[in-house]
């Protein structure tokens, strides 16, 4: 039998990002903005219903992600990189039950097309053309969700710097579930080291997430569903007001295979925590400058799936 863990007791809050409260200024864009900047203080996270995708992507994305994953081991080590989660991963000795690959500087055209030459030579167009439509559909997510946390605390004109320097990793990742006599641990228990993540669970239902309680939540995927997750980088750059939390994916029984699709943001630029979010009540709790890749090369020397910002950054 497969090892267990604790179920999950709690549910973690639904934002619904729509045509109404998706345009800037509105009442419901203001009102939207104050309830993911709750969510991220409170929870670290939040399941976003984001509907721009239509369903034919989502069933294309699947489909090539299956085709990307019966690549031979050989051409899918071809996909090699320094840096902590971004080549090829998979056997695993403490995590059997997942595999994956990273598309750095995802999003945009040079970095799908240079990834998708690197597994097929020959080109693969419907591969190039359906991972960049929905990358890019990922990213407008996330550039709204920092967008709506920044106007909340009324530092909108950061923005555009943020924007700027963010740099966009994205993962596909496959899962099976265990076999007899194996973990069920799909992923471990980790914090991400990015500015914010955005994960299309898909048909994962065991993704979790701890929250300041100790206490684990969960949620149904769908479609339409995104998993919204602060990363430690992000944390810091608030001065400690988001939450960066501890998550895991756990899986079931059975031989099904599943997919997710992972959109991690980092920031180039070093990065200086805002005046207007130091005061008596907030004092400076981090250095005030951060760098994402200083930072993210640490926690990969360290081996560090756990927080660690406060040990690298806080003062």
């Amino acid at each position: 039998m497969a090892s267990k863990i604790e179920q999950p007791i709690m549910q973690l809050p639904v934002i619904e990002f729509n045509n109404g409260n998706l345009k800037e200024g509105s009442i419901s864009w203001v009102r939207t903005s104050h309830l993911v900047r709750d969510a991220l203080e409170t929870y670290g996270s939040f399941i976003a219903i984001y509907k721009r995708i239509p369903l034919e992507l989502y069933e294309k994305i699947i489909n090539i992600s299956k085709e990307l994953f019966e690549l031979p081991v050989e051409i899918k080590e071809k996909n090699v990189s320094d840096g902590l989660g971004f080549g090829y991963g998979g056997k695993f000795a403490t995590m059997p039950l997942v595999e994956y690959l990273g598309i750095s500087n995802a999003a945009t055209v040079e970095g799908t097309k240079d990834f998708t030459n690197l597994m097929w030579p020959a080109g693969n167009l419907d591969f190039f053309e359906t991972t960049l439509s929905y990358s890019r559909l990922q990213s407008e997510l996330n550039q709204v969700v920092i967008k709506m946390v920044l106007q909340s605390y009324g530092i909108e004109k950061y923005y555009e710097t943020l924007q700027k320097s963010c740099f966009y990793l994205m993962r596909f990742i496959k899962y099976r579930n265990p076999k007899i006599n194996e973990t069920n641990t799909g992923l471990r228990a980790h914090v991400d080291k990015t500015f914010l993540s955005i994960i299309a669970s898909n048909q994962v239902k065991g993704l979790e997430i701890e929250n300041k309680n100790g206490e684990w939540m969960s949620f149904q995927p769908s479609p339409f569903t995104f998993l919204v997750l602060c990363g430690e980088i992000f944390t810091a750059w608030s001065n400690g007001r988001v939450y960066s939390p501890l998550h895991r994916v756990v899986m079931g029984e059975g031989d099904e295979e599943k997919y997710s699709f992972a959109l991690f943001s980092f920031m180039r630029e070093t990065l200086k925590i805002p005046e207007e979010l130091i005061d008596q009540q907030n004092p400076l709790k981090y250095k005030p400058f951060i760098n994402n890749f200083e930072f993210l090369d640490y926690c990969q020397q360290k081996n560090i799936a756990r927080s660690a910002i406060k040990d690298f950054y806080a003062i």
